[in-house]
Formats: structure tokens, sequence, C-alpha cells
């Protein structure tokens, strides 16, 4: 596995609504993209050239997983979560298995991306993505 660049960072928010308002209206900030996610939640992003600002809420369901309340349970909510480009997701992931990487979940898509994540041995979350028109940064 080769790691060609970062997409993006993330930022997980409790309240899409105010964040918004905070990034659009208060620091003035375009929104490049809104999705609804599949496996539930809102994302939004914001170009930060030479990267992207990706908010993401996740629904009611997942909160716990991506937005633990107690430390032990992974990073605190607010945490940021660097996106590594590779060129497959799904390849990458094996390889990463293979040597007891954690996957949090598999890969996923969305209307322009894949996507998997992975945690580093301190539990930080680690996205591996790849896009669709197959650019990166």
């Amino acid at each position: 596995m080769q790691i060609r660049g970062s997409d993006f960072v993330m930022y997980l928010v409790k309240d899409m609504a105010q964040s918004l308002a905070f990034y659009r209206d208060t620091l003035g900030m375009m929104v490049e993209g809104e999705y609804t996610m599949e496996e539930g939640g809102v994302w939004v992003e914001l170009p930060a050239s030479p990267t992207t600002l990706a908010l993401f809420q996740p629904s009611r369901e997942l909160r716990s997983e991506y937005l633990p309340d107690k430390p032990e349970n992974g990073p605190p909510a607010g945490g940021a979560v660097i996106a590594l480009a590779v060129e497959n997701v799904d390849a990458a992931v094996d390889e990463l298995q293979k040597q007891g990487v954690e996957v949090v979940f598999h890969t996923q898509e969305s209307p322009v991306c894949y996507f998997a994540m992975i945690r580093d041995p301190d539990g930080n979350g680690i996205v591996l993505h790849q896009r669709k028109d197959g650019t990166c940064g």
C-alpha cells in the first residue's frame, strides 16, 4: 500500500445546523457538498485549500460509535480524523487486517468515493479513502 496524500480532515459534530452556522456564516466558508450517508448521518464538505474540511453528524444509531462520551470508548467528541488516499480501499483494508490492524468499518460507498475506517494503536480513527474520479488531495 502506498499513501498518495491527504484528502480531507473530518470533524465529528453533534449539531450540524449549529456547526454550519459557525463555519459558513461566522467564518465565511462555502459549502461544496452535502450528503445524507447510507449508513446514517449527514456529511458536509467545505473547501479549505489545499484540503477539505468535512463535517459529519452521525445518526442517532451511530452516535456511540462515532461520538463516544467516555475517553475509553475511543477518541473524544470533536476530535479530527485524517483521511488517507489509497488506490483501492478494499485491498488496503485486506492488507491491514492481515497485519492485525483494527477495522472500525469496512468499505462504504458515497456518491463520490469509497471509504473504510481503521484505528491506530491509540484508538484514533483513520479513514482509507478512494475518490471515484481517481484524484486525491
